[in-house]
């Protein structure tokens, strides 16, 4: 039963990251940034996990949020941009989830994240 309480935060930081995905995305965020405050104390394979969310969260939203706005605003033809956009934010939102689910399978069976 022990184990099972010491790997219990990777799967919390996991959840967290996919909530940030899908749910709450600022406040998921947030949790996590004061998780990784409070980390000291865990072992390091809470650790690694809490890093790797924060790490891929932050990618995620600067290629999520911030690269089809920049693609929309300096492209001559601004309908297609769009079009374009919104296909590259949910191809590469469903990566990002996937990458999520797949880590979180990963932390439930103890083991470290891949990406």
């Amino acid at each position: 039963m022990k184990s099972n309480q010491q790997n219990n935060p990777a799967i919390i930081y996991q959840s967290l990251y996919l909530a940030n995905l899908l749910l709450v995305p600022a406040l998921s965020f947030m949790v996590l940034v004061y998780y990784l405050y409070h980390a000291k104390t865990q072992s390091n394979f809470n650790r690694i996990h809490l890093i790797r969310c924060l790490q891929i969260s932050a990618l995620a939203g600067l290629m999520l949020g911030i690269a089809p706005i920049f693609y929309i605003f300096y492209s001559d033809e601004f309908s297609s941009s769009v079009m374009i956009s919104i296909f590259y934010f949910v191809t590469l939102h469903t990566g990002f989830i996937l990458i999520g689910m797949l880590n979180l399978a990963r932390a439930m069976s103890k083991k470290l994240p891949l990406l």
